[in-house]
Order: C-alpha cells, then structure tokens, then sequence
C-alpha cells in the first residue's frame, strides 16, 4: 500500500504480515535511521564480491555461496529487526516465513529511504 504524505507527516507506520499476523512497523527517528541505512548499506556493498566469484578457486566459491544463501538471509532478519525494534522477533521467527520477511523488508523500504524518493521527485520537476 502506498503511503500518503500525511501517513508520513503524522509518523504512521507500514503494515507487514508476518506469521499470518499483521504488525505496524513505526518510522525511525532520524538519528536511529541514518545508522541503520549505514547497516544496510554495508550489507549491499559485499554483493558484488560474491558476484564476482567463479568455481577456479573452489574455496573462495564454497565462501560466496555460503555467504549468500545462509549468512545473508540471516544479516537481512537481523536489518529489518533492527528497524523493526518493537516487534517481538522471537515469536515472529517461530511462526513466519521468509516470504513474508521478505515483504515486510520491502514495506520498511519504503519508509526507511524517504529523502531519495523526495530527491528523486525534485531531479523530476526541474528536468520538466
């Protein structure tokens, strides 16, 4: 669902379902959401090392796969939490998916990076 400016003026959180229940994740305040965009980007930043990684050296492939497919998924949990900080993550990982983890990542995006969407928006108008 989109959210309106007034949903952001008035600090409204996105709705995600996790576990088949539905939980509001509030916006951070902007100290907490600048340490926490520096998470995600270091998070981001290391794909394209495991990119780049090819069977010639079977080590450094077993490493890039194992980075990806189990340290990862487990670094992504630990970043929407970390947004997330008043949902119980102990009771939502007994019962949710990583499916809808993944949705509610996309729905914490959506608050979490306000400023690129407003400077986005302004490049926007003054190309017009």
């Amino acid at each position: 669902m989109e959210r309106t400016e007034e949903d952001k003026i008035l600090r409204v959180g996105v709705s995600v379902t996790l576990g088949g229940k539905e939980y509001e994740v509030r916006p951070l305040v902007i100290k907490d959401a600048r340490e926490w965009r520096k998470k995600f980007a270091s998070l981001v930043a290391r794909l394209p090392s495991y990119a780049k990684t090819t069977t010639d050296n079977p080590t450094d492939f077993e490493g890039a796969v194992n980075a990806m497919l189990v340290s990862m998924p487990d670094e992504i949990a630990d970043l929407f939490f970390s947004y997330a900080k008043d949902l119980d993550r102990e009771a939502i990982e007994a019962e949710a998916t990583e499916v809808e983890l993944a949705k509610a990542l996309e729905g914490v995006m959506t608050q979490a990076f306000p400023l690129l969407q407003s400077l986005a928006g302004a490049l926007g108008k003054l190309a017009r």
